[in-house]
């Protein structure tokens, strides 16, 4: 299933501001995303002496990277330091372990596949006396990385919805007309120039991150 992209812009004229000279605006337009992919939550138990590597050598199948760890964790007991006194040698059973976490995102058309993957691997870890143990579940849906990425907000576009904004109250307020602007700031940008902006909206990069905001300040003409 093709995710679905909504777009719609929001233009607040509580934040607008009107005086005799200029007239300042905020537009915004937010993206919300249909998540595409089911996030899984992966836990590896093994031995204190057991690498990264090793870890992930049986992994690779359902593309889990080092970039996909999120902790490694070991109990907190096996973490002080020995008491002074001779102590009795640990049963095999509660040796201590170390324990790696991994967070990997499937899409939805992959999930089946994966989760049936994972099981297999499960039985496998726990058969092959690799001193490995695995575990895994779902954690919820989200927005892939890449589909993140190739959505955005238009510089342009959002100066198109001030400008519109700003002409209501310029019409509204009568005797005046819409001049050009004089400075723009945004949450996103910090500071910018109008010359700054025009730039943005000539050369290949005229993005800002989804969820943008752009305050534009217009001035007034009066007529004669």
């Amino acid at each position: 299933m093709r995710p679905l992209l909504l777009l719609f812009a929001c233009a607040s004229l509580a934040l607008a501001q009107l005086d005799s000279n200029s007239v300042t605006v905020t537009a915004s337009r937010s993206i919300t995303l249909q998540p595409d992919q089911i996030a899984l939550y992966i836990t590896v138990d093994s031995g204190l002496g057991v690498s990264l590597s090793d870890i992930l050598a049986p992994l690779q199948g359902i593309g889990v990277t080092a970039a996909n760890l999120t902790g490694v964790s070991i109990p907190q007991s096996f973490q002080l330091a020995p008491p002074p006194i001779p102590t009795p040698a640990i049963p095999p059973l509660f040796q201590p372990s170390a324990q790696w976490t991994f967070s990997l995102g499937v899409p939805l058309s992959q999930l089946k596949d994966t989760l049936a993957t994972l099981t297999n691997l499960q039985k496998s870890i726990g058969q092959n006396n690799s001193g490995l143990a695995l575990s895994f579940r779902v954690q919820g849906t989200q927005v892939s990385p890449q589909l993140q990425q190739a959505q955005s907000c238009k510089v342009s576009d959002i100066l198109a919805d001030a400008r519109t904004q700003a002409q209501k109250l310029a019409d509204a307020a009568g005797g005046v007309t819409l001049g050009q602007i004089l400075a723009v700031s945004s949450t996103n940008f910090g500071s910018a120039s109008y010359a700054a902006i025009s730039l943005y909206s000539q050369v290949s990069v005229p993005y800002m991150p989804p969820g943008c905001s752009l305050t534009v300040k217009f001035a007034l003409i009066r007529f004669q």
